[in-house]
């Protein structure tokens, strides 16, 4: 049996059922599979702790045979700590590969695939903090954090170019499946996000920050992951709110969703970190056009219980439960097919996937 423990959760799904608008498709072979059951995502612990994120396999070969993914997370820094640092063999990823491959070589009934995350942000090399000046000191929930200047053309292109080194050797990897899109990323690896206290907003606007350049940047994201050409890109969205807005401007997130849909069809999926059965009312259109554009959508609460706990589970979204009954046993659920429940925290918690019949 399996029990995520009580902490700060993030539950996903992926509802396949809805009709696809636009872009390839269904059909297109070059477009590789979603992942599907349960997905490990230990390596979240540096987000709170500090240092290095440590992807592991020790929560998949505890429960060897029932897990059907990992998400792999490097840094920037970690990857390219030079301007003209190739990535090398041996990186952060490729160890996290190989362990994956070796996991799937021990348990080929039950294999896992792979979603890679790299963050940039304040996990961004101190090179590309020093374009346009000297990196950005902030504070966010206590935590000092470093930041460059994400808005600029310079480092926008540099991230661009990165994406180029990225591509190249890991989009023909069978293994990595989804490739999430973190560029104009901060302090999360949510690219709309952009926390607005004084010890953020007033660093950022004395740097050059704008509204304006934030929604460039965005409005740029899909295509510094144009080299991405068979691993879906998945896309985490919320209302741009900037530094200057007091109510979000779900219509710009909208332009960028069919953007991302007409760039590369089907492979564009939709996401947000805060979406449960009780959504919050800023998330509401963002929710209603992912539900009309479908079929490729994620979305996660980080409440541990949420307040409709019972119409959260038959959405396919849950948070504190028993994985290994409730896949089988709950209603509205098919298990081991697309919807992902994701617990956010230590080496110990899990990520479930099901299905909505």
């Amino acid at each position: 049996m399996v029990i995520i423990s009580r902490a700060r959760l993030l539950v996903v799904c992926a509802m396949l059922s809805l009709p696809p608008v636009g872009g390839a498709p269904a059909a297109d072979p070059q477009i590789k599979p979603p992942i599907r059951g349960l997905v490990s995502m230990g390596a979240y612990r540096f987000v709170g702790k500090g240092g290095d994120p440590v992807n592991t396999l020790e929560p998949l070969n505890a429960k060897a045979g029932i897990f059907g993914g990992l998400v792999i997370i490097a840094t920037w820094k970690q990857l390219q700590p030079t301007p003209a640092s190739e990535i090398g063999e041996n990186n952060v990823i490729d160890q996290a590969l190989a362990d994956v491959r070796a996991y799937n070589a021990q348990n080929p009934a039950k294999p896992l695939a792979v979603k890679l995350r790299v963050w940039g942000g304040f996990e961004a090399p101190d090179w590309a903090m020093q374009f346009g000046g000297a990196p950005i000191a902030t504070e966010h929930n206590g935590r000092q954090r470093l930041l460059g200047r994400f808005w600029s053309e310079a480092y926008r292109e540099a991230w661009s170019r990165f994406q180029v080194q990225l591509a190249a050797k890991y989009d023909a990897r069978p293994l990595i499946r989804e490739v999430s899109i973190t560029s104009c990323m901060s302090f999360t690896a949510e690219p709309f996000f952009l926390p607005n206290e004084p010890t953020v907003a007033n660093p950022l606007r004395a740097a050059g920050y704008t509204d304006a350049a934030h929604r460039q940047c965005l409005e740029h994201a899909v295509a510094d992951y144009a080299p991405w050409k068979a691993s879906r890109l998945v896309l985490s969205l919320n209302p741009f709110y900037g530094l200057s807005r007091k109510v979000g401007d779900a219509a710009f997130t909208e332009r960028v969703m069919r953007s991302c849909r007409q760039a590369v069809g089907r492979r564009c999926v939709f996401d947000n970190h805060d979406l449960d059965a009780n959504p919050p009312k800023s998330l509401l259109p963002i929710y209603a056009v992912m539900q009309r554009m479908g079929p490729e959508i994620q979305f996660q609460t980080l409440h541990e219980t949420p307040e409709d706990f019972e119409g959260t589970i038959k959405k396919g979204c849950f948070s504190r439960c028993e994985l290994d009954r409730a896949l089988a046993g709950l209603p509205g659920f098919s298990a081991g097919a697309g919807c992902h429940a994701q617990a956010m925290g230590d080496h110990d918690r899990r990520t479930v996937i099901g299905h909505l019949r």
